[in-house]
């Protein structure tokens, strides 16, 4: 079997990306009006769930064989395969069906897989210790978030679909993913690269605060003080530990330190998280659910991977990524204005800031599938 490239593992998250982020802004266009008889639903559940595994997950893996192993071996990387055929398959199934019988089994598949893979993963991590503890609490909490999955065939045998704990079994899911395995994964890769360590009780706290942050999302269906304080002590814990980390920076590439700047703005907004006032504003406005969400996967995840290609991305993308980004969350958190100030449908505007969104993200994706990498040998254990 010939060797195992990392553009060939890369192949498949920048695919993916790329095709994930065309899905929503054809759905994006649909929201103006433009399409009759669209099937929103179907094709949200597509978009959502091929940028969080076909994208993020499939990126962060990548980058954690490649650089926490000696490489990917051969029992792994069929195991990635796997996971890229239920992605495609889930893409198609959700557009056409949503959820029925096949994209349930494929969906399932995936998560047994990735168990799989993850496993082999520890089994062959070797770097700095406090790395590793981050990439293993990751791990474990990537088998804790799928409790979620698990608790929905029970709920919708029961027949509670409208009830709270079908939604916070979502939920659940998705903050210890987005919140908990990727920002880990995250972490440990970013630290990796700018040779910071943490000490074993930054660490705890750290995987306390991200624990205990999943209050934020029990505020959607519960509203009690005991929530809100807990949804405070953690956003505080880890903002203060991001402020400890920040000394640390000044030193780094300008890359590095800008992102780091994005970390601190994503902590101080769960703080604000952890105030009625706000909290209030994301559980009522789905335009602010979705810049808060649109935040964290294209202003914050999205950006790290594209560090972490080690491709020259011209400043001038970089530039209008962050313009066109940083206009549809604005139109987002502001849409009468901004629909009164240009006199057009605020979907239009927000169809016209995606548009560069995505235009943005084709030019980097498209144009690293082209880009030369080194040669990752696959082992023989």
């Amino acid at each position: 079997m010939k060797p195992v490239t990392a553009k060939h593992l890369w192949s498949f998250p920048l695919i993916f990306g790329f095709l994930g982020a065309v899905i929503g802004l054809v759905l994006r266009y649909a929201f103006t009006g433009s399409i009759t008889n669209f099937p929103f639903k179907f094709v949200l559940h597509s978009h959502s769930h091929i940028m969080l595994l076909g994208f993020v997950f499939n990126a962060l893996i990548v980058l954690l064989f490649t650089r926490f192993t000696n490489g990917i071996d051969k029992t792994s990387y069929y195991l990635y395969l796997s996971l890229q055929v239920c992605v495609a398959v889930l893409l198609v199934g959700f557009i056409i069906q949503g959820y029925v019988l096949v994209t349930i089994l494929f969906s399932t598949l995936h998560l047994w897989f990735s168990y799989w893979l993850t496993i082999r993963l520890w089994k062959r991590l070797i770097g700095e210790k406090s790395d590793l503890s981050l990439i293993k609490m990751g791990i474990i909490f990537h088998f804790i978030s799928s409790i979620g999955p698990y608790a929905l065939g029970p709920l919708m045998a029961m027949k509670m679909q409208a009830s709270p704990w079908y939604q916070q079994a979502i939920f659940f899911y998705l903050h210890f993913q987005y919140f908990g395995s990727f920002f880990l994964w995250m972490l440990a890769i970013l630290f990796q690269k700018t040779a910071i360590k943490l000490s074993k009780k930054q660490i705890l706290l750290i995987v306390f605060s991200l624990i205990l942050l999943y209050a934020h999302s029990l505020k959607y269906s519960f509203s009690y003080l005991a929530i809100q304080i807990a949804g405070g002590i953690s956003a505080g814990i880890l903002i203060i530990i991001l402020f400890n980390l920040k000394n640390s920076f000044p030193k780094q590439k300008l890359q590095y330190q800008l992102f780091f700047g994005i970390l601190l703005l994503i902590g101080i907004l769960n703080c604000f998280g952890s105030i009625p006032y706000f909290s209030n504003l994301v559980v009522t406005n789905r335009f602010m659910l979705i810049a808060w969400l649109h935040l964290l996967f294209l202003g914050m995840y999205l950006p790290f991977i594209w560090i972490e290609l080690n491709k020259n991305i011209h400043k001038s993308t970089w530039i209008s990524y962050a313009f066109f980004f940083l206009a549809s969350e604005l139109f987002l958190v502001f849409p009468a204005f901004f629909s009164e100030l240009f006199s057009t449908p605020i979907m239009w505007l927000l169809f016209l800031a995606y548009f560069g969104v995505v235009l943005c993200i084709s030019i980097v994706h498209l144009t690293a599938l082209f880009q030369k990498n080194k040669t990752y040998e696959l082992t023989r254990t």
